[in-house]
């Protein structure tokens, strides 16, 4: 039984439209009496009065109306669609077998392609995932090569029984043309495998950005989505152990991590660490987290980079605007790294501070646009624009001899990190687009907190000491022996530790403490008795005591002792020790842990400088005002 067509069920079920504007004017005349004829027979005409009207005959109409209703995956009608001139609505299928033709004679094999396909269908099957590269386990995005697919076609056939005087090996050239058509369609047919089939992985990751699905979140304001992302960086950089610039040295450093958070509303970038080791560490992202909560940044007192300075409105903005603060967050948006999910990450955001963590999912960047864009931002005009970069590949931006350039030009790594220190303040206070409307990420920033209809939620100072922001806590049993005259103390990482009053207190013999650690400073922790209640600061014994040292670090000199890599000679300071074991086997990776010790340490008494990395034969170096001064920011 047939169901009548009517206009009102037309325009329930809805239907394509066109706009005719972009038609030829012959094909628009034609397509015009069509759409005329079609209404006509909607409203009730019959085919006669609509042939007089529009020239259409009733067995044109009777097809072209069938075309218009026909119902699309989408669940409408076809329409105004159906009606267009020499359109499709499905594809040429042959269905006539293909004539037996002599290898120079021409035409009649219109269609063979979907013939051979129709008659051999599990040569699709083969050949689909072949053109998908289904079974590459490793090596994809190597170069596609479409002639290797048309023999791998061909070869295909004939395993499956298509006879040498079929169509497509009775075809002088393999109907090579045909079948390229073929594999354009199936990699048309999925994009995302089509991305990673022909351009790897990070065309796969590209692939899912600008789907024109809606994002998760759509709908939110200043602070509610931090993203936090790392960026290597691209370029060699010296090093200068002795501190003194004068002297030019050989040490290079070839491997930086920059990570920042950047507030996914405003732009704003409220922290930016720069990290010396290979990876990221967990404890790198929980300093981060902290700076940025707290807002603890401030401007550089001194700049050596000539011609390098803070604008009139630059700055963090926990540094420019005073009462952001300690302001909560939504939630901080993760990539996947391991060490995001470490424990002290978890116990930082969902209990300490209270956010939530949001990872998204695996291998989309373009969830984190803001901070990622950043480093774009940073990548092209500073770290790209000096001589010792290394591109971002080594077929796109690579200097010429980078390593050599470093050393030559002496492009110093303190220099470079106050070139970012500078770049990422005056970041913020620079007009951007979007949501920002033309206004500075701090504009942005101060017109929330200046909005009467908003409450500003921050933090309590109180609060924040009373859970010691940024310090981790430990449970350390309490051991000494009365007998042997071993007085009481605790050991922490191969280190001792005890006060006047522990070392008194015989009675908390086999207690465990709990031990609070502010991870920068290892050189004094804080003891709590079981019941909560202070006990006292406990200081680690007289090795360890006298330079300012991390947990980290404490860990990496302990670790390369237990390999046997250095030995600390009698009453020397193994922090000491490890910095001579570093300089006397010089290294890239060495040479990070060096200036990471001398950041961490910055300000203390170490030893006297060595000038064995001098090299006093060469031509003087060039003047720091020279080695930055293609930097747009300076221009």
């Amino acid at each position: 039984m047939s169901i009548k067509v009517t206009k009102e069920k037309v325009i329930s079920i809805g239907y394509k439209e066109v706009d005719s504007s972009a038609m030829s004017e012959e094909d628009r005349e034609l397509f015009l009496r069509r759409k005329k004829a079609i209404d006509m027979r909607l409203d009730g005409y019959t085919g006669r009065e609509i042939r007089e009207q529009t020239g259409i005959s009733e067995s044109e109409l009777t097809r072209i109306f069938k075309r218009y209703t026909v119902i699309l995956v989408e669940g409408v009608y076809l329409g105004e669609a159906g009606l267009v001139p020499y359109s499709r609505t499905s594809s040429n299928v042959r269905r006539k077998e293909l004539p037996h033709k002599h290898t120079e004679a021409q035409g009649g094999l219109s269609g063979a392609l979907s013939y051979t396909l129709g008659k051999y269908p599990k040569i699709a099957e083969k050949f689909v995932p072949e053109v998908f590269r289904k079974d590459f386990r490793f090596g994809h995005g190597s170069r596609y090569d479409k002639k290797h697919l048309c023999a791998l076609f061909c070869n295909i056939c004939k395993t499956e029984g298509v006879r040498a005087d079929e169509w497509p090996l009775n075809q002088p050239r393999g109907a090579s043309r045909t079948i390229r058509k073929y594999i354009n369609e199936i990699l048309e047919s999925d994009f995302e495998r089509a991305a990673l089939a022909t351009g790897g992985k990070l065309a796969l990751t590209h692939s899912r950005a600008g789907t024109g699905r809606p994002p998760l979140f759509d709908n939110y304001d200043v602070f509610d989505l931090i993203e936090i992302d790392s960026y290597h960086v691209d370029a060699f950089f010296v090093l200068n152990i002795t501190g003194d610039r004068r002297i030019k040295t050989n040490d290079v450093i070839s491997r930086i991590w920059i990570i920042a958070a950047v507030c996914r509303r405003s732009n704003a970038v409220l922290a930016m660490k720069f990290v010396f080791s290979s990876e990221i560490r967990a404890q790198d992202l929980v300093d981060l987290i902290c700076d940025a909560y707290t807002g603890c940044w401030t401007p550089r007192q001194q700049l050596h980079v000539s011609g390098l300075k803070y604008s009139d409105s630059a700055g963090m903005p926990g540094y420019s605007i005073p009462a952001l603060k300690n302001h909560t967050w939504g939630a901080v948006c993760l990539d996947n790294a391991m060490q995001h999910h470490a424990n002290q990450v978890y116990e930082l955001a969902l209990h300490a501070v209270g956010f939530g963590i949001n990872f998204g999912p695996l291998k989309q960047p373009a969830r984190r646009s803001k901070v990622e864009a950043l480093f774009k931002r940073i990548a092209s005009r500073v770290m790209h624009q000096i001589e010792s970069t290394t591109g971002s590949s080594p077929e796109s931006g690579r200097a010429e001899s980078p390593e050599k350039a470093a050393i030559y030009y002496q492009i110093d790594v303190d220099d470079a990190l106050e070139v970012m220190d500078v770049y990422t303040a005056n970041y913020n206070s620079i007009p951007q687009g979007g949501l920002n409307k033309a206004n500075s990420p701090l504009e942005v920033l101060l017109a929330y907190c200046n909005d009467r209809q908003t409450l500003l939620t921050t933090s309590s100072e109180a609060y924040l000491n009373s859970i010691a922001l940024g310090s981790s806590t430990r449970t350390a049993r309490v051991t000494g022996n009365m007998e042997k005259g071993i007085r009481p103390r605790i050991k922490l990482d191969q280190a001792i530790y005890t006060s006047p009053d522990l070392a008194n207190s015989a009675g908390l013999i086999d207690t465990a403490l709990t031990i609070r650690i502010t991870p920068s400073d290892y050189r004094t922790v804080e003891a709590y008795l079981p019941s909560g209640i202070f006990f006292g600061v406990l200081t680690v014994e007289a090795a360890w005591r006298k330079i300012a040292h991390s947990v980290t670090t404490r860990r990496l000199v302990n670790r390369a002792l237990y390999k046997r890599e250095f030995e600390i000679l009698e009453g020397e300071n193994p922090l000491l020790a490890w910095r001579r074991h570093m300089r006397a086997h010089s290294s890239p990776a060495n040479n990070r842990e060096l200036q990471r010790l001398s950041v961490e340490c910055r300000g203390q008494d170490t030893e006297a400088p060595i000038n064995d990395s001098a090299e006093n034969g060469e031509s003087q170096k060039p003047t720091v005002s020279e080695r930055w001064k293609n930097l747009d920011i300076l221009k």
